[in-house]
């Protein structure tokens, strides 16, 4: 007889439980936020300079989501975290940071793909056996 008011309060509390987990999702990606910015401005190596920094964007992203979906939460300062953003960006760009951070990934990607000389004559071995 009272299905309706059952299910109706059942979706109330799935809909809390529901915020509050996207509260801490929140709140915790506002930490990782900060933190990365911090590191950004505060690192003395251009790769973990910009490494932070896209971790911060995509940190920031994340948060400008939830808040799209979910009225309750809101960014109050989403105008000045983009600004700052952009100045590391911009700052960045000039030092050569990105390139630098870039020249880095290509070198480590290429010691790994190196092989030993004992692995490339068994590869050898077996290229003439085909």
């Amino acid at each position: 007889m009272f299905d309706w008011l059952r299910q109706l309060l059942l979706s109330a509390k799935a809909r809390r439980e529901l915020l509050e987990v996207l509260e801490h999702q929140a709140q915790a990606a506002k930490e990782q936020l900060n933190e990365s910015l911090l590191l950004a401005h505060t690192a003395t190596h251009p790769e973990t300079k910009v490494t932070r920094l896209e971790f911060a964007k995509s940190k920031f992203a994340e948060l400008q989501t939830i808040a799209a979906e979910h009225p309750r939460i809101r960014l109050t300062n989403e105008q000045e975290v983009d600004a700052a953003i952009k100045l590391l960006e911009e700052e960045f760009a000039q030092a050569g940071y990105y390139a630098m951070a870039e020249a880095r990934r290509r070198q480590s990607v290429s010691a790994h793909v190196n092989l030993s000389q004992e692995a490339e004559k068994l590869l050898a071995i077996n290229r003439e056996r085909r």
